[in-house]
């Protein structure tokens, strides 16, 4: 009989093999007395398992450079960083010092003490890195160990990896020929492991509790990474359903490519703008940039955590220079700096908070550091003499904030005009969408904005007081809520009935489950992870904007988020059939 497990969808697909277990922590670790002469010899071993263990870390990132954005190989960059920290290394050398241990017993009790301070914080981004310390302290003990880690196979057999969670380290140790999904005890769909596998195009589930007691090694498992349900000795029935989801999963994955030049129009000819999201100029040289309209979301914080100190007004401005001409002449929308939260800068020290992702970042913190602020839109009003550049607040609450940074780039333009710099006088100017209380307050906001750009991934968590980041809570974190929907839907109107552009640059523009919804709903704007495209362009291929309207409609009136998934679901996957069985089907 078989039995359902329910966790976080944390990459999406279907997989279906037998479950092995695999267990990240060493089964033996040697201890010794280390006499006070001794000490210098112990710090150096550790320093030259240090040593080894970046090298291989390099060499990890550049095995998957090519499976990786550039955001997502930053990953290693952070264990890197973690392992140079001088107070983390501090803290090992005065253990190893202090209580006459060798290193590998230092390391482990200097990590287990870190563990347990930033498992204890509210910030979701600083319980992250107690993952990625055990991954680290791990790594370090093998070397230490001169112990080389094994790869992760199951015989030469098809396998779904199954383990207390998937570290970063992991992926580099995988049979990735044969692995054909993750399913993990812990975890959320943020943790560097599950950004990792949806990068890498594996299916996994994580946050499963207590699966490798409920789930023993050999167990034949389906894993369903769209809707986080792990099905243990699937029925005869379950299986033919999952197998035929696999097929066609295979089948697309294999002719989705053939349409990523098509037209982004409906059945009936309606163009939707599909926008990539990028984090970097070097992003923009790994795009297809007749396959895009433009970037929708260039997100300029990350170019701000690469570095030791603040840019300066030039550097930002040669940045931003290299991104206009990195989208050969089509729009760039730049998000001005959203720091603060779960996105610290080290060399910006910000006061400690309860809940930083609802206190001091965005454009409240740029606003009361108005310098930070001036110098970046002048630079971005400076690129803009490049072609159609696009200003973009972040994380706006209201009108105030609205009226003062119109009213600072007013002044801006001016002194620009006086010094004859070159630049875009008519730039456009949005906001975007994503604390809750700015929506009915948008008539207010729309006459004094050209566009709004919605941020779903905090506003959905904000809607539905989920901390997504949060494995007690994380699986209510379901944007396919029906009370989502109509704050989604409300806002089209809005902008449509002041003619104001509205685009959604949030995660839900690259599920392609929710591109017919917000077809139907108005948006005629989506930006996303430059991944997601393909699938999301066959997507409204498949739809009419009548039939989006449809949808649209019946789902809004649904009671459950699992009701308006599975509608959405059987309709694309209608779709979807229908052009693998004749392509020609998805050409309006």
């Amino acid at each position: 009989m078989s039995r359902k497990l329910k966790g976080i969808a944390a990459a999406p697909g279907v997989a279906i093999a037998p479950l092995v277990h695999f267990h990240g922590t060493l089964d033996q670790i040697p201890t010794w007395k280390v006499a006070p002469e001794g000490t210098a010899a112990e710090q150096k071993r550790l320093q030259e398992a240090i040593v080894e263990v970046a090298r291989l870390l390099r060499e990890l990132q550049q095995e998957l450079a090519s499976a990786l954005t550039s955001q997502d190989a930053r990953i290693y960059d952070a264990q890197v960083a973690i392992l140079h920290d001088p107070t983390f290394l501090a803290d090992v050398t005065r253990e190893i010092a202090l209580h006459g241990v060798n290193a590998e017993v230092a390391l482990q009790r200097v990590v287990a003490r870190y563990e347990v301070v930033f498992e204890s914080m509210a910030d979701p981004a600083m319980r992250e890195r107690a993952a990625d310390l055990r991954d680290i302290g791990r790594q370090v003990v093998c070397a230490l160990m001169a112990k080389a880690r094994s790869k992760y196979t199951a015989n030469g057999c098809d396998y779904l990896f199954c383990a207390d969670e998937f570290l970063p380290s992991d992926a580099g140790i995988l049979d990735r020929r044969h692995i054909r999904g993750i399913v993990t005890a812990h975890g959320g769909k943020y943790s560097h492991g599950a950004i990792l596998a949806r990068s890498l195009g594996i299916p996994a589930v994580v946050g499963v509790e207590d699966v490798m007691i409920k789930a023993p090694s050999g167990t034949n498992v389906v894993i369903d990474g769209d809707s986080g349900m792990v099905i243990l000795d699937p029925s005869a029935e379950e299986l033919a359903q999952y197998q035929q989801r696999l097929r066609e999963q295979r089948s697309a994955e294999s002719r989705i490519s053939e349409v990523r030049f098509d037209p982004s129009v409906t059945t009936d000819g309606t163009a939707i703008r599909l926008y990539a999201n990028t984090e970097s100029v070097r992003d923009l040289e790994r795009l297809e940039a007749d396959a895009i309209a433009g970037i929708g979301l260039f997100r300029t914080e990350f170019a701000f955590m690469e570095r030791k100190q603040f840019p300066t007004e030039q550097e930002q401005v040669t940045m931003y220079c290299r991104a206009m001409e990195g989208a050969k002449g089509k729009p760039v929308t730049f998000r001005t700096l959203d720091v603060g939260g779960d996105k610290p800068l080290g060399y910006f020290r910000t006061p400690d908070e309860r809940n930083p992702v609802l206190g001091w970042r965005g454009i409240r913190l740029c606003l009361d550091w108005p310098d930070i602020l001036y110098t970046q839109l002048r630079a971005m009003l400076r690129a803009s003499a490049l072609g159609p550049a696009r200003i973009l607040l972040p994380m706006v609450t209201t009108k105030a904030e609205v009226v003062r940074c119109r009213e600072v780039l007013t002044h801006l333009m001016q002194d620009l005009r006086d010094g004859k710099e070159q630049h875009d006088p008519n730039i456009a100017f949005g906001v975007m969408v994503e604390v809750p209380v700015l929506v009915p307050t948008l008539p207010d906001i729309l006459p004094l904005v050209d566009f709004i750009s919605v941020g779903t991934n905090d506003l959905v968590q904000y809607l539905l007081a989920v901390d997504r980041d949060n494995q007690r809570v994380a699986k209510m974190y379901d944007p396919f809520h029906p009370g989502v929907l109509r704050v989604l839907e409300q806002i089209a109107i809005y902008a449509a009935s002041a003619r104001k552009p509205a685009s959604i640059c949030g995660e839900i523009a690259g599920d392609h489950l929710f591109t017919p919804l917000l077809i139907g709903f108005g948006y005629r704007e989506l930006s996303m992870a430059p991944v997601f495209l393909p699938r999301v362009k066959l997507t409204l291929r498949s739809f009419s904007l009548a039939e989006c309207r449809a949808l649209a409609a019946e789902a809004r009136a649904l009671d459950s988020a699992a009701a308006v998934r599975h509608l959405v679901t059987e309709q694309v996957r209608v779709r979807w059939q229908r052009f693998l069985e004749s392509p020609e089907a998805n050409r309006p």
